[in-house]
């Protein structure tokens, strides 16, 4: 097995070994997402214009296009507030937060990526008795990058799956996303307060991503 920490402005690809600049890996990135989510809001608007048309129209049921005009306007709406995500910039504060509401916000936007259809993706949470502090913008760019990371090396992979877990192990919270056999132990990357720190476990049976990230309150 081989056990790589990765540098705070280096990311795996997904590719065994190789690693790219945090600039360009969020940069290639966030123009997938971008061009997954413009495809979506297409959707959105088209749908909203056909419901539109009938209201006008006359369709059969007026009233059950009307809530149905609702339900496309929140879709729409939840979609404009994603792509504002992926434009927002590292505050550099630090909060408080659950390692399940940071999971799930870089799950979402993840799930516009074009591959992440044709990949099972298992999410295993653990222990969240307290929560971890971090810069919350960066933390979700993180898991979003290791997502991809993830995403590209199960492409590769005869299971095309991804494990995801996380929850407390000591005085940190950690993420793991498990590709392949890989183990869900071994050693955690050095994590000093206020920062978040990753690794690569690559072996015959797969790769695991890990996130480390300090956690708050007993033992800390």
């Amino acid at each position: 097995m081989t056990h790589v920490d990765i540098g705070a402005d280096t990311f795996p690809t997904g590719e065994r070994g190789h690693t790219r600049s945090y600039a360009d890996a969020w940069s290639l990135a966030s123009e997938t997402l971008v061009r997954g989510l413009a495809h979506a809001l297409s959707n959105r608007i088209a749908t909203i214009g056909t419901i539109a048309e009938l209201l006008r129209v006359g369709g059969d049921d007026p009233i059950a296009m009307s809530e149905l005009l609702g339900v496309e306007t929140r879709r729409l709406e939840d979609l404009l507030e994603q792509m504002r995500a992926l434009s927002v910039q590292h505050s550099g504060r630090l909060e408080a937060m659950r390692l399940s509401d940071a999971v799930a916000g870089a799950m979402a936007l993840h799930s516009y990526h074009p591959e992440r259809r044709t990949i099972a993706i298992t999410i295993e949470p653990g222990d969240e008795s307290r929560p971890v502090l971090g810069d919350a913008i960066r933390l979700q760019r993180e898991l979003i990058l290791l997502l991809d990371a993830a995403t590209n090396a199960a492409l590769a992979h005869a299971s095309r799956a991804v494990r995801v877990r996380f929850g407390l192990q000591g005085t940190v919270g950690v993420v793991r996303l498990l590709v392949g056999n890989a183990a869900a132990t071994g050693a955690l990357p050095e994590c000093a307060l206020g920062a978040i720190a990753m690794g690569v476990e690559e072996s015959d049976a797969g790769v695991s991503y890990l996130l480390v990230i300090p956690a708050l309150g007993a033992g800390a």
